[in-house]
């Protein structure tokens, strides 16, 4: 055994114990009485909104009433959806609706994930990003929401909260920095 060996071995014997690790299944993490609220009035802070869609009223209608002068409206959330063969297809869209697969109140995130990655570019290209979550998929917090979510596919999966901004040092605020310029998170 070399010195070096030696005086490493000699170290690694007498290194201090560090303390032990928090039990984190002890610690009590938040609850919200009415997640969905507590969703929408953070996603509104973040410059998106949040709504339950009415008995009756269909997603498209929701969306057509909310912007009526709207361009091109893709939809990705039924069998018979627009297909894309580049990503650059998708530059024009102004509306996207997808399919959210489950919200978090405690930071307004909504995850999305799919299969392939043919809709990827989608989410970020678009100028209104519509995403819709079923009510009872709406967990407390990120632990939550880690719990459920399962990475199985090769493809494609984001939480995604609020309206893309960012601001400079001059605060200068910009939306649609990196994504959508609005985001609308709609529970069904």
């Amino acid at each position: 055994m070399s010195s070096r060996d030696a005086i490493l071995e000699r170290i690694r014997r007498h290194r201090p114990q560090g303390p032990d690790l928090p039990d984190i299944h002890a610690v009590s993490f938040i609850r919200f009485e009415q997640p969905l609220a507590a969703f929408a009035a953070l996603i509104r802070q973040l410059g998106g909104d949040a709504v339950e869609l009415a008995e009756g009223q269909s997603v498209r209608e929701l969306v057509a009433e909310r912007w009526p002068k709207a361009g091109r409206t893709v939809d990705i959330t039924g069998a018979d959806h627009e297909e894309a063969a580049t990503p650059h297809d998708w530059q024009d869209v102004d509306i996207a609706i997808v399919p959210g697969d489950l919200a978090v109140a405690e930071n307004a995130a909504v995850w999305v994930s799919h299969p392939d990655n043919r809709f990827r570019s989608l989410y970020f290209l678009t100028q209104k990003l519509v995403m819709v979550v079923p009510k009872a998929n709406i967990v407390d917090t990120m632990r939550d929401a880690y719990a459920r979510v399962r990475i199985t596919e090769h493809g494609f999966g984001s939480f995604i909260a609020g309206s893309s901004r960012t601001a400079d040092i001059e605060q200068s605020l910009v939306m649609g920095a990196h994504g959508a310029m609005a985001a609308l998170v709609i529970f069904v």
